[in-house]
């Protein structure tokens, strides 16, 4: 019963998560790289869209190791993982965080930050991880081209 118990403790948070960013698709998580430590990058591929040249997304962040750094506040408990809610202007290659929601090493949420238009801008350095999602998401964005006639 513990093992049902703790099993579906696990799960829930996943559910609810999933629940929320699939709105009329199936979520469909990709796992874009991982950096030299272990991090793990997924976006969810349905959840890209793009409005007004501006390209919108959630991407999901897994690390071996806690990462506090990754948000900037002070947290008493261990990030092992954030999903990200961005926006990337494609052309400049500068994106914007919009929401994190902060987990800790069983997936529960511990914390969670709405910064709407206020949200830290940054450009990612070539060849970083971040600038390998950018890229991912920005190639999912594009309209697919017009066929020759």
């Amino acid at each position: 019963m513990k093992t049902l118990l703790v099993g579906l403790a696990a799960i829930i948070p996943a559910i609810t998560t999933a629940t929320a960013l699939a709105q009329s698709s199936e979520v469909n998580w990709v796992e874009v790289t991982r950096n030299a430590v272990g991090d793990r990058f997924m976006v969810e591929r349905n959840s890209i869209e793009l409005r007004d040249g501006i390209v919108w997304y959630w991407e999901d962040r897994s690390f071996p190791q806690p990462n506090n750094a990754l948000l900037g506040v002070e947290l008493e408990q261990p990030v092992y993982g954030a999903l990200l809610y961005r926006s990337v202007d494609c052309v400049g290659g500068v994106s914007r965080l919009r929401r994190v929601i902060v987990r800790n090493k069983e997936g529960q949420v511990i914390h969670r930050i709405s910064y709407g238009d206020a949200g830290q801008l940054a450009q990612p350095e070539a060849g970083s991880s971040a600038a390998t999602v950018l890229r991912f998401v920005c190639e999912q964005a594009q309209p697919e081209s017009a066929s020759p006639r």
